[in-house]
């Protein structure tokens, strides 16, 4: 599914929400509201910039940290795209251009 630029879509068992992602601030909002969904449903799906990142609560994973910023990670983001390496939220959803969709070998983090 593509989403028009600067759209998340949340999705999760008996439903979803359309959040804007087009800037710092609202994609941390879109990191505090998946964080917060995935606490209540376990396990949601984030359309973002055109990837896909399953989520869900780091409990079976509480030895993983993340392959992007090397801290242990309380809420899991994986997706096809990054080779079963598991992401933080933040390193997931806060910047638009992942280095896997683009060939970058850096990229920026929002806070």
């Amino acid at each position: 599914m593509e989403l028009a630029r600067g759209i998340a879509h949340i999705s999760f068992r008996g439903g979803g929400v359309f959040l804007p992602a087009r800037d710092p601030y609202d994609r941390q909002i879109l990191i505090d509201h998946v964080t917060q969904r995935v606490r209540t449903e376990g396990r949601v799906q984030v359309l973002v910039a055109n990837h896909r990142w399953m989520v869900q609560a780091g409990a079976a994973h509480r030895a993983a940290t993340c392959a992007a910023c090397g801290q242990a990670v309380g809420t899991v983001c994986y997706s096809d795209m990054s080779n079963g390496a598991t992401h933080c939220a933040r390193c997931a959803l806060a910047c638009p251009t992942r280095p896997e969709q683009s060939g970058q070998q850096e990229w920026r983090q929002v806070g």
